[in-house]
């Protein structure tokens, strides 16, 4: 089980006290596919970060699975060290093949000689090529995805999307976005993150009309009053 009971996060930006949840809710279930709309700005990054445990609520519950796994995501990796040495060092982490997961990542990234290069010689297109073979090379139980589900050039979004779409045929989804058409073709639920809140909407359509119609503005939700200031410092 995924998800939030009762949490509450603020921050503030230009000096100015805002919303990102409060004492909000969700549960989603391990392999279910779920998308969770909110406006840019308004901390879609920080709700992804939550889930991962890279970031605390100010207060309540995060609920966290075993088995989840951030889609595409390269920002752990060690600048230093070679795009196969980064790939083995996940694989010991994940308690998996070392060998049998670097095959697939310098296969599946099709970085050639460059998978053995320091990963600071890397492009943001070939690390995001080698987050992705990571992801899809690992047996995650649940994705968690911010804002999109791949990228890369025509050819390797076709490659990764027919791979991430065999992979969610018995893995789960967590996707929170901006923009809501990658959502359409993969996810069963739909959210939109509105005043602070997790609001249910019936299917695809009713979310989209629901971002649009959102009245917050692009930094997120304005403070109210009646929320302790004292959680903000």
């Amino acid at each position: 089980m995924w998800g939030f009971v009762n949490c509450s996060r603020y921050f503030r930006t230009g000096g100015a006290p805002m919303i990102v949840l409060h004492d909000a809710s969700l549960r989603v279930d391990t392999t279910e596919k779920v998308a969770v709309l909110i406006r840019a700005g308004q901390g879609k990054s920080t709700i992804i970060r939550m889930l991962a445990g890279l970031e605390m609520p100010d207060s309540g519950t995060v609920l966290r699975d075993a088995g989840g796994w951030p889609l595409g995501y390269s920002g752990g990796m060690n600048a230093e060290m070679t795009g196969e040495a980064n790939i083995r060092t996940l694989a010991k982490f994940a308690d998996v093949d070392p060998l049998e997961l670097s095959a697939f990542c310098y296969d599946f990234s099709e970085l050639g000689s460059a998978y053995h290069q320091p990963v600071k010689t890397y492009s943001s297109t070939m690390k995001g090529r080698l987050g992705m073979a990571a992801s899809l090379g690992l047996p995650a139980r649940t994705y968690l995805a911010d804002d999109r589900l791949v990228s890369g050039d025509e050819a390797f979004r076709a490659k990764a999307g027919a791979a991430l779409a065999e992979r969610l045929q018995d893995t789960g989804l967590i996707f929170v976005a901006s923009n809501p058409r990658q959502a359409k073709d993969v996810c069963d639920r739909y959210y939109v993150v509105n005043d602070g809140a997790f609001v249910a909407c019936d299917d695809y359509d009713h979310a989209c009309a629901m971002l649009d119609a959102s009245q917050v503005d692009d930094a997120g939700s304005p403070l109210d009053a009646d929320i302790p200031l004292f959680d903000l410092v």
